[in-house]
C-alpha cells in the first residue's frame, strides 16, 4: 500500500511539472497608453529637529509633459547648508546646480569677545572634544 502510495504521489509530481498551471496576465491586448502619462504634480516638505539637528526641505514641480522642476537643501554635520536646484526634460536631461552656504560665524572660546558658555540642554554628556551647536 506505502508504495502504491509513493508511486502516485511521483506521478502528480510528474504532471505538475510537466504541465505547470497557465497564468493568465491581465493584459487583454489593448494598451491604454494614456492610463501612464505623465501627469502634473507638485510638492514640497520640510523637518526641522532642532533634537537631532536633521533640518532639510525638499520642492518639485511637473508639468506633466516630462518638465520636472525642484530643490532641495539640508544643513550638513559642519553647519553649512547645502541647496542643490535641478531641472530635468526631454531635450537638456537632468541639470543640478549644488550650492554651499557657509555656517554663521561662530565665537571660539578663546576669543576677546564676550563669550558666555551655556550648559548644553541635551541630557547626554558626552567626553569627547566635539561640540553640539
Amino acid at each position: 500500500m506505502t508504495t502504491k502510495l509513493i508511486v502516485f504521489a511521483a506521478l502528480i509530481g510528474q504532471m505538475a511539472i510537466a504541465y505547470p498551471p497557465e497564468y493568465k496576465s491581465y493584459d487583454d491586448g489593448h494598451h491604454d497608453h494614456y492610463a501612464h502619462a505623465p501627469a502634473p504634480y507638485h510638492f514640497e516638505y520640510g523637518v526641522k529637529d532642532l533634537h537631532t539637528h536633521d533640518i532639510k526641505s525638499q520642492s518639485e514641480v511637473s508639468d506633466g509633459h516630462g518638465n520636472v522642476k525642484g530643490s532641495y537643501s539640508l544643513v550638513e554635520a559642519d553647519g553649512s547648508t547645502r541647496l542643490v536646484e535641478y531641472t530635468a526634460d526631454h531635450e537638456h536631461g537632468f541639470n543640478a546646480v549644488v550650492k554651499k552656504i557657509e555656517a554663521p560665524y561662530h565665537h571660539s572660546e578663546h576669543s576677546d569677545i564676550g563669550y558666555h558658555h551655556h550648559e548644553s540642554l541635551h541630557p547626554y554628556k558626552s567626553s569627547s572634544h566635539f561640540k553640539f551647536y
